[in-house]
């Protein structure tokens, strides 16, 4: 599945609970690629007044990283209202602007797959009197290209995910030298062979509790490594340094 709408219907997932957690009424949550979007749409607000809508709308490669893919994702949520079918009187109604601060206040700062999501703005778009409209866009800090993902369980059992921004693979071992039968020394084998890494990451939060613990595992490009170090440097974005090696 693309991560993209992977990460558009765990968004959906969020939101529904979001609202359902609010009196004033149920709103219908669609995701753009599941659905002829104007007639699903059109027959959601028939039904519940209000509907949101989400969208991929675009991602851009974050400059300087190389080959890697990693850059933000933008994603866009349009709430849609009839306020002609909507709003009745009634104690509670939910409307097109409180439907948008809901996605604000549901989703700014929520990690979702573990990426972490951050409002960007909302903006009016009202197709006619008939079809208020608001637009509330995002961004999440996504590598499409998995390969460049690296992935721990910190010390409070919660799973971070970092993008890769420089590696040093080495291979690692004790090599065994003995004499022979004339005392000349030679080469008899290498003993605990593994894989070493050194790399840096970016990460999401500047908070150092996400660092693993030491003596726990990281996964990067298909093999779990030993944590040997774990540090932390917090600028305009905070990059994570690991080093570990693999185990038998």
């Amino acid at each position: 599945m693309s991560e993209q709408i992977e990460m558009c219907k765990a968004v959906a997932k969020a939101l529904e609970e979001a609202f359902n957690s609010l009196p004033e009424g149920p709103v219908a949550v669609l995701v753009e690629d599941d659905v002829d979007p104007a007639a699903e749409v059109a027959r959601a607000l028939a039904k519940t007044g209000v509907t949101v809508l989400v969208a991929a709308t675009g991602h851009v490669r974050q400059p300087g990283s190389g080959a890697s893919t990693a850059g933000d994702l933008a994603l866009e949520l349009t709430c849609f209202e009839n306020p002609k079918l909507n709003r009745r009187p009634r104690s509670a109604c939910m409307t097109v602007t409180k439907a948008a601060e809901t996605c604000k206040d549901a989703l700014h700062g929520l990690t979702v797959l573990n990426h972490r999501v951050l409002y960007v703005d909302m903006e009016r778009t009202d197709a006619d009197n008939t079809d208020f409209r608001m637009a509330v866009r995002f961004v999440v800090p996504l590598a499409l290209d998995s390969s460049v993902a690296v992935t721990w369980t910190d010390g409070e059992g919660h799973q971070v995910a970092g993008i890769v921004t420089r590696k040093t693979p080495a291979r690692g071992g004790v090599v065994v030298m003995e004499p022979n039968s004339r005392g000349d020394v030679g080469f008899h084998g290498v003993r605990d062979e593994h894989w070493i890494i050194d790399l840096e990451c970016t990460v999401d939060s500047s908070d150092e509790s996400i660092l693993p613990p030491l003596g726990s595992f990281f996964s990067y490009g298909g093999r779990n490594y030993l944590t040997q170090t774990a540090s932390m440097t917090v600028a305009d974005s905070s990059s994570v340094h690991l080093s570990g090696r693999t185990v038998s």
